[in-house]
């Protein structure tokens, strides 16, 4: 089964504010979670607009490799 992520479940789990989403993500093969191209242009959009741009993109291009 395959896992269609949208952009409040990865900044959730990102931002470290949703316990079962981590769970979830973490005990799952990394092949059965995806993300679409839109959700990824909204995540690097918040991330260059956020307060702290840098990290930010670097804890996105983290997760999603």
């Amino acid at each position: 089964m395959r896992y269609l992520l949208d952009t409040n479940a990865c900044i959730r789990y990102l931002n470290g504010t949703s316990e079962a989403i981590r769970r979830h993500i973490e005990t799952t093969h990394p092949r059965e979670i995806v993300v679409c191209a839109v959700v990824k242009a909204e995540l690097f959009y918040g991330a260059e607009n956020s307060q702290y741009p840098q990290a930010n993109l670097e804890k996105q291009r983290t997760f999603l490799d």
